[in-house]
C-alpha cells in the first residue's frame, strides 16, 4: 500500500515539476518576446538611421568634394568693353576665361593672341622671347597696345577693347641688341571674332 501510495506521490511530484518547468519556459518565452518587442523597435530605428546616413553621407561628401575640386566661376568683368581698354588682363580678371589663338607652325617666338568675350578685349603675348623684344596688338578701327620684354622670356600687352565682331593684328618684333641669341624677323598674326580660338 505504502509503495503504491509512494508511487502516486512521486507521480504527483513529477507532474508538478513538469508544470513548473512548463510555466518557467513560458515565462522565459514571454520575457524574450517582450525583450525582442522592446528592442526590435530600437534596432529598426538604428537600421533605418544607418541606411539613411549611409546613403546621405556619401552624397554630401561627393558634393562637397566636387565643390572643392571645381574651380570657382569667373567673377563678373570689372571693366567690360571700352572700360577694359589699356588695362591689365590679369588684374581685371579677364584672363580667367580667356581663349587663345596660337598658330601651330612657323611661329618663331610663340606669339599668340588672347581674347575675353566676357571683357570684350584682346591682348598679345609672346612666351619664347628675349629681353628687348616687343609685342603689339592693334584692333582695326580701334586701339593699339604694346609691351617690351623687360626680363625673362615672356610678356603680354595691356588690353585693347573689341566689339562683338572685330579684326586685330598682333606682332612680335625682335630687339636689335647684339647680345640676342636667336635670329628671327618681325612676325605677325591676324585674328577675328570667328578665329578658331582654343
Amino acid at each position: 500500500m505504502s509503495g503504491s501510495g509512494g508511487g502516486n506521490g512521486d507521480g504527483g511530484g513529477e507532474q508538478g515539476e513538469g508544470q513548473e518547468e512548463g510555466a518557467e519556459r513560458r515565462a522565459r518565452g514571454r520575457r524574450a518576446w517582450r525583450w525582442l518587442r522592446d528592442h526590435s523597435t530600437h534596432a529598426l530605428l538604428v537600421a533605418v538611421a544607418a541606411a539613411v546616413v549611409g546613403g546621405v553621407v556619401p552624397v554630401l561628401v561627393t558634393g562637397a568634394l566636387q565643390d572643392w575640386l571645381s574651380p570657382p566661376p569667373p567673377a563678373p568683368a570689372t571693366c567690360p568693353g571700352a572700360g577694359c581698354d589699356g588695362k591689365d588682363s590679369q588684374e581685371e580678371g579677364c584672363s580667367a576665361d580667356a581663349v587663345t589663338w596660337l598658330p601651330p607652325q612657323h611661329n618663331p617666338v610663340s606669339l599668340h593672341v588672347r581674347y575675353s568675350k566676357r571683357c570684350g578685349a584682346v591682348w598679345g603675348r609672346i612666351t619664347a622671347a628675349e629681353v628687348g623684344d616687343v609685342v603689339t596688338v592693334r584692333v582695326e578701327d580701334g586701339s593699339a597696345r604694346s609691351a617690351v620684354v623687360e626680363y625673362g622670356t615672356d610678356q603680354y600687352t595691356s588690353m585693347a577693347s573689341v566689339g562683338s565682331t572685330f579684326r586685330a593684328t598682333a606682332c612680335a618684333e625682335p630687339t636689335t641688341s647684339a647680345s640676342r641669341t636667336r635670329r628671327w624677323h618681325k612676325y605677325c598674326i591676324v585674328v577675328t571674332d570667328t578665329t578658331a580660338w582654343k
